[in-house]
């Protein structure tokens, strides 16, 4: 392999880790959706590179299409920052929303529900590992508690069970809020940026049948409702199935 090869190659893995997220299957609710970390804030780039000559006989092809790859790169890099920046956006408006409607002592306040859904993190993530809603009982509405049975029940029927270590969770940041004077249908989004090692094994012969043995790195939308006088975890939406400019 050539040098100019193993630079295109290198470049090609950097834009690939930049441009796309891979799926942890073995986290709570499934994680079945996946789709782009970097969400592009333009148009689709194109970039052709045809030619009668070889790679390594064409004048610059080699410089050519590392400087579309790199521009490819930045494209992604772009749509990264955008999507911070309307994170930190909804995160201001949410909090002041927050603000508005809290009462000392109640469970509203931003400070305290920030606690409450780290907590609920890592008791969510351990019922599913465990195949046992019942275990975050608290934190479950009974329409997601009673989803998660029927689906943790056919993972038994199948012979599977998920695999968690090393979990983490890296951030915790409110996106959205609706609250009408603390009524009943009040709700509350959270962005969870998490990260894990997660796969299932057949539960017979112990093999991987989903997922990777390597450390991924997620983002979900984690929407709590007020269900009986307290929050309680109602859906969880993966990145590319909210739009951030809405929120």
């Amino acid at each position: 392999m050539t040098r100019h090869r193993r630079i295109c190659c290198i470049l090609l893995a950097c834009i690939c880790c930049l441009c796309f997220s891979i799926t942890c299957y073995a986290r709570a609710g499934g994680g079945s959706s996946g789709g782009s970390s970097g969400e592009s804030s333009g148009g689709t780039y194109h970039y052709n590179n045809e030619s009668n000559y070889t790679d390594d006989e064409s004048p610059g092809g080699w410089s050519q299409t590392i400087v579309g790859w790199m521009a490819m790169a930045c494209f992604a890099g772009a749509g990264t920052i955008a999507f911070h920046c309307y994170i930190q956006k909804a995160k201001y408006k949410s909090l002041q929303k927050m603000k508005k409607f809290e009462k000392p002592g109640e469970d509203g306040n931003a400070k305290e529900m920030q606690k409450y859904v780290e907590n609920a993190y890592f008791v969510i993530q351990e019922c599913w590992r465990l195949l046992d809603p019942s275990y975050a009982e608290k934190y479950l509405s009974k329409s997601l508690a009673q989803s998660w049975t029927t689906k943790l029940e056919w993972m038994k029927v199948k012979h599977e069970k998920p695999i968690q270590k090393r979990v983490q969770l890296l951030s915790v940041t409110p996106v959205s809020v609706w609250d009408d004077e603390g009524e009943e249908d009040a709700s509350i989004v959270y962005l969870i940026h998490g990260r894990m090692i997660g796969y299932y094994i057949n539960t017979d012969t112990l093999e991987v049948v989903r997922g990777k043995k390597i450390p991924e790195s997620f983002y979900e939308y984690w929407t709590f409702i007020r269900e009986d006088g307290r929050w309680v975890l109602n859906e969880i939406q993966q990145k590319d199935e909210v739009d951030v400019h809405e929120l």
